[in-house]
């Protein structure tokens, strides 16, 4: 029988090799199931006892590169979201253009009146009648971390939810709130969020509708997933109301020399966006 191998994960923990988490990432970022196989078969004899998840991930994407551009630039999904750091305004940004490609009209930090004391609204987001789903109005709450590690706690849902009602008693018209996390949440975020009707929106969670699915649906990806775009370029872009990969493509190069990027940048962002918005197949 072979050997069991154990992978060290960042935080110094060990747990057991399994290569479903390496096919299911391999997958979500476009790679065919041919290609997931080869790369498989690839890593399988070079993986070593103890040997770091990153590193696997480190071939794991060296060899998607190889085979399909693009599909490699979003494997790299996750650590895009923590480039959107280290403050929380980018985060907020790319939540609001996250749900207006969802259908949503989306307003970012807004100031909205409650019962008792007036909030900073990271997202406002409204919706007319959908799919048929009844209009709506709801906010968002956005805690956004620097390391996957951190979890999103309860005292975050607890806050939530608390200045949901406060606001809700002076805006009929605000239905309900959302709880946004880059990273996952804890057991007793879920567990709240079910009872009391907080939405909740993470890494994995809700299955079905993460925001990594949510991404992947409809191509909604950051900019930081492009592999040429430097920080100083970035916070420019930023400010100017481009955090995905399709605002970049569709912004006029006018526009983008405003931001004092020359011709030989604008032309390598643009390339880099058409493979990150490239073919799945």
């Amino acid at each position: 029988m072979a050997q069991q191998i154990f992978v060290k994960k960042a935080d110094g923990t060990t747990e057991p090799l399994d290569y479903n988490k390496i096919r299911h990432a391999l997958r979500r970022s476009g790679a065919s199931g041919q290609m997931v196989d080869e790369i498989i078969d690839s890593l399988a004899s070079r993986i070593k006892n103890n040997m770091a998840t990153s590193e696997i991930y480190s071939m794991a994407y060296a060899a998607l590169s190889e085979m399909r551009p693009g599909a490699a630039a979003r494997f790299g999904l996750r650590n895009a979201l923590l480039k959107l750091g280290p403050d929380g305004y980018p985060f907020e940004t790319f939540i609001g253009a996250l749900l207006k490609g969802r259908g949503y009209e989306t307003k970012l930090r807004q100031f909205v009146n409650g019962k008792c004391v007036q909030h900073e609204i990271d997202v406002v987001a409204s919706r007319g009648e959908y799919e048929g789903h009844a209009p709506t109005k709801c906010i968002i709450e956005c805690k956004f971390h620097n390391s996957i590690h951190y979890e999103c706690h309860i005292q975050s849902a607890l806050y939530s939810w608390a200045r949901f009602l406060d606001v809700r008693d002076r805006n009929s018209d605000i239905k309900t709130a959302w709880l946004a996390t880059n990273t996952k949440f804890s057991g007793d975020v879920i567990a709240y969020g079910d009872c009391v009707g907080l939405k909740l929106l993470g890494w994995s969670f809700p299955q079905d509708e993460s925001i990594q699915v949510r991404i992947e649906e409809n191509k909604i990806y950051p900019t930081t997933l492009l592999p040429h775009l430097d920080r100083r370029t970035f916070m420019s872009l930023h400010d100017a109301g481009i955090i995905t990969v399709k605002e970049l493509l569709a912004a006029p190069e006018e526009q983008l020399r405003r931001l004092r990027l020359n011709e030989k940048e604008i032309s390598r962002l643009k390339e880099d966006a058409k493979i990150v918005l490239s073919n799945r197949k």
